[in-house]
């Protein structure tokens, strides 16, 4: 197997020229680049990362992990993407692992970031208790929490503000007349959870609007377990005219309730929804949405980790993205 030595003698430079060229830590002329990768090329040679980790103490490498699937929501596609692009240009692999929102599955996967010696992680936190988050924590590794905010813990997190996205979705039916409106939520999102009942109760109330607990159903993370939920919600003897959706699997689920009972959307029950797709502009009825930046966010949490990572002992920040209400006519 040829080595790094190999390479330079081959192209004629020194070890160093090599390493610059190969980790671009360094300016190197695009003469002597060249040499070098055509040199690489004709020896078919490929770095050894774990020696280089174990030299360098880096392996240029990110784990992030999201809770599910992208499709038909394209928010945690959009996530990865602007992690991604940032990580790209600074020379890092990013490597993506999905939990299904099991934290058994979260520490498989954090052990093995671990093993593997990533140089940090940003984490869509799964509910439950994880002895492999909590060593990463004690240990102080470079970690940012992304899209739920963890309680009592210090770390770095970059969340999209659920409170202010609640509230301009429930005030939008509202201002259109609703005085019944439902909650569907993700029970098992943490903060995300959390947040949207308190902010749905705090703008009904602020609206002199009745706050009735049985228009709030909780749902599991699939367009099934929304459309039960959804079902429930729907056929109470009193149902809501209007349904605040957490995702846009949980729409998908109140729009098939609604069709299975006969009821058409929104002259009988219309639908404000969070989260955005490009599909939802051709789709009838037309479903307003709390457009969340999603991209902004995956970028946001990857600069903000290499931040951590360069600057090990600078304060914890917490960054707060604001969504935007689309209407859809």
């Amino acid at each position: 197997m040829p080595t790094i030595y190999d390479v330079a003698k081959r192209a004629g430079v020194s070890i160093a020229t090599v390493s610059a060229v190969l980790n671009g830590t360094a300016y190197v002329s695009p003469q002597l680049t060249e040499r070098v990768k055509q040199a690489v090329d004709e020896l078919d040679y490929t770095m050894n990362h774990l020696a280089h980790a174990l030299q360098t103490r880096s392996t240029r490498t990110i784990g992030i992990l999201i809770p599910g699937e992208v499709n038909p929501d394209p928010f945690f596609g959009e996530v990865v993407r602007g992690a991604e692009d940032v990580f790209r240009k600074k020379g890092y692999l990013l490597i993506v692992g999905h939990t299904y929102n099991q934290v058994t599955e979260q520490s498989r996967y954090l052990a093995a970031f671990r093993a593997r010696l990533v140089d940090g992680v940003l984490l869509f936190q799964a509910p439950g208790e994880d002895p492999e988050l909590a060593r990463i924590l004690e240990k102080k590794r470079p970690l940012v929490f992304v899209g739920r905010v963890p309680a009592g813990v210090e770390a770095d997190v970059v969340a999209n503000d659920i409170v202010a996205g609640t509230r301009a979705g429930v005030t939008a039916l509202v201002r259109k007349g609703h005085k019944r409106i439902g909650l569907l939520t993700v029970e098992k999102s943490l903060s995300v959870s959390a947040y949207r009942i308190d902010a749905w109760k705090r703008t009904l109330k602020a609206h002199h609007l009745p706050i009735d607990e049985a228009l709030v159903m909780k749902t599991e993370m699939s367009v099934e377990s929304s459309r039960e939920a959804a079902a429930m919600l729907i056929g109470l003897r009193q149902r809501p005219t209007a349904v605040f959706a957490d995702n846009l699997l949980t729409t998908i689920g109140i729009l098939e309730a609604l069709k299975s009972a006969g009821l058409a959307c929104p002259e009988d029950v219309e639908l404000v929804s969070s989260d955005d797709a490009e599909w939802l502009d051709v789709f009838r009825p037309p479903i307003s949405t709390v457009v969340q930046p999603s991209y902004e966010l995956g970028a946001t949490a990857a600069e903000l980790l290499l931040k951590r990572i360069r600057y090990p002992k600078r304060p914890w920040e917490k960054i707060l993205l604001k969504p935007r209400l689309r209407f859809r006519t």
